[in-house]
């Protein structure tokens, strides 16, 4: 798993990049990023992985400081996901760079878990 910079995520967000919200369903409800899926660290740790994406394919990883999605990528890996990236900082880093405090833009939509 490989870090990404806030503003390295913005720009994948920006271009279509697979983002999956590592908090809970109900977060993710109220502020996830549109377009991102929601799969919730304690389903990763179940053994549920996203279906509708490439295991080749970027997966970006996001909760609110990054230290989930940390945990989270390293599950995806063992799962057989060979380029997932953890959002640096999490989306309190992100949100600012989409001009957005809760980074509720239309951007491309990417799978929903």
């Amino acid at each position: 798993m490989r870090g990404a910079s806030a503003a390295d995520a913005a720009r994948a967000l920006r271009d279509g990049a697979v983002f999956l919200d590592v908090r809970t369903r109900a977060q993710h409800a109220r502020d996830g990023l549109p377009g991102s899926g929601s799969l919730p660290l304690d389903a990763i740790q179940a053994g549920e992985v996203p279906q509708d994406v490439d295991r080749e394919a970027p997966v970006y990883l996001v909760c609110e400081r990054g230290l989930l999605s940390e945990l989270a990528g390293l599950y995806l890996e063992q799962a057989g996901f060979q380029r997932t990236f953890n959002v640096l900082g999490g989306l309190r880093a992100l949100r600012p760079l989409l001009n957005d405090p809760q980074g509720r833009q239309a951007w491309k939509n990417t799978p929903s878990m």
